[in-house]
């Protein structure tokens, strides 16, 4: 309670990091909202051609024509789902930054320009993209409100809690405890007006409280983790940001990056938010738990991981040290 109590007043003190937590929770859910109600409506395709006659049609994409190849960050900043690039007699070449199904689907309009129409197979839901938006989100918050534990590291506290009654475990789950009320409390209260207010949410509130729980406690965890090796606060905020940040974007948190590169393919399929989207994504198509629990196992093994080296290694560094 002593370390609860003292957190409430070291935050108290620095308002501005709730204030941009709240701030940073706001703008990822409305963005997933707002963006969801634009790629529902259709997909946009690029054509890249010359020829006049070249035409597509298809009630589930639109179609640009262009006279020069796009640039890539326009495919990766989703303005455009892929594009067809005419290479003449009669050959095109495809490019996609998403998965393999849009590949296949966009070979098989450029077969049939004027029959084939076929839906995305693996389309996210409202829900799915709401909680793809805020990971990156929810993950930085972690990094960003577990600066405490690392400031008790670099003032030598935690040596002093080292010593007292209170045990170590209790100390160490007591910063767990109130960074995720930090993180958790903002994110779902919002989600919960939203829901009030009628939004489309994908989700009920109960399966978002149990899905933002499992992200939140994961943030935590690889936060504790990294902090535990680094022990300098604005070090670990740094590392940890630049760390979720690439793994994040890598994952499909925005878009899928599954593109044929095998090396990238093998870096994507042991990140957890990989795992987690697939879960989430899986949970709102109408799958069965069970059928999902490779991928939360995955996700569950990896927080426990992360939360128990944390412990064993801060507690070896200032309990079970004889110096």
């Amino acid at each position: 309670m002593s370390v609860l109590k003292n957190n409430y007043y070291r935050m108290k003190s620095k308002k501005y990091y709730l204030m941009i937590s709240i701030a940073m929770t706001m703008i990822s859910i409305f963005s997933a909202v707002y963006f969801h109600a634009k790629l529902e409506v259709k997909g946009s395709i690029a054509v890249v051609t010359t020829n006049k006659d070249t035409v597509f049609q298809s009630d589930y994409f639109t179609f640009t024509t262009l006279d020069k190849e796009l640039p890539r960050y326009q495919l990766m900043l989703g303005k455009y789902d892929g594009e067809i690039i005419e290479k003449g007699d009669g050959e095109f070449e495809i490019v996609t930054i998403k998965n393999h199904d849009v590949r296949k689907i966009l070979e098989e309009i450029v077969k049939k320009p004027y029959g084939y129409t076929p839906p995305l197979p693996d389309a996210r839901g409202i829900g799915t993209n709401i909680l793809g938006f805020l990971i990156l989100f929810i993950l930085l918050q972690c990094v960003l409100f577990m600066f405490m534990l690392a400031e008790d590291m670099e003032r030598k506290q935690i040596e002093r809690m080292a010593v007292a009654p209170i045990s170590f475990f209790s100390y160490v789950l007591s910063h767990f405890i109130f960074t995720f009320a930090l993180v958790f409390i903002p994110a779902f209260s919002i989600l919960a007006v939203m829901k009030g207010f009628g939004f489309a949410m994908g989700f009920s509130l109960w399966q978002y409280a149990l899905l933002l729980a499992l992200l939140c406690m994961l943030g935590i965890a690889f936060s504790m983790f990294l902090i535990s090796l680094v022990k300098v606060s604005d070090t670990a905020n740094m590392i940890g940001s630049s760390i979720v940040t690439l793994t994040t974007i890598l994952s499909g948190s925005f878009y899928s990056f599954e593109k044929g590169n095998k090396m990238l393919e093998k870096i994507i399929w042991v990140l957890p938010q990989k795992d987690y989207l697939s879960f989430v994504q899986g949970l709102e198509s109408g799958k069965a738990v069970s059928a999902m629990l490779p991928q939360l196992s995955y996700c569950l093994v990896i927080l426990l991981v992360f939360f128990t080296f944390s412990v064993i290694k801060i507690k070896n560094d200032y309990v079970l040290r004889k110096d």
